[in-house]
């Protein structure tokens, strides 16, 4: 059902997305019934569009924290430069450190060094995440998680 689910999100249905228009940046949908929260950022985005995204998806009164969690970010493109990263990063580390769900992030391989770097530290820092630049292979690991019982809460591979 997660894997049907997921498959169907990669292309997110505008009537279907929450707390975003289709022809922003990014969008997320929490799917209690099929037991996923996936949020996917597309095209050019700010730290200030990332920053209230994540504050809209726990705001949510269907947020539960237990879910696995989906971030699609092969799409984003963003400057790291230009803003102060600081807010959104302390945000995320104390929403999302020690959530009892999963979280894989899916990034692009031909991502800036700075940016997959970035990520990466955040993905250790929150703790139980994963990073893969392959969809299939991170959606694979949370099914793993979450439905044949492996321990979660480890720490990506180099943390």
């Amino acid at each position: 059902m997660l894997k049907k689910f997921a498959a169907q999100r990669a292309g997110c249905v505008p009537a279907d997305c929450k707390g975003r228009s289709p022809f922003m940046s990014s969008d997320y949908h929490i799917a209690t019934d099929d037991g996923l929260i996936t949020i996917q950022v597309r095209r050019e985005t700010s730290i200030a569009d990332l920053h209230e995204l994540t504050q809209a998806i726990v705001a949510e009164a269907s947020y539960d924290p237990a879910l696995p969690l989906l971030v699609d970010l092969r799409d984003m493109r963003i400057d790291l430069g230009s803003e102060d990263t600081d807010p959104f990063t302390r945000f995320v580390i104390a929403q999302f450190k020690g959530r009892p769900g999963t979280m894989a992030v899916v990034i692009d391989g031909d991502m800036s060094r700075e940016l997959a770097a970035a990520i990466y530290w955040l993905a250790c820092a929150v703790g139980g995440t994963e990073v893969f630049d392959d969809y299939d292979h991170a959606l694979k690991w949370l099914i793993r998680k979450e439905f044949v019982g492996e321990p979660v809460g480890q720490q990506a591979a180099g943390c």
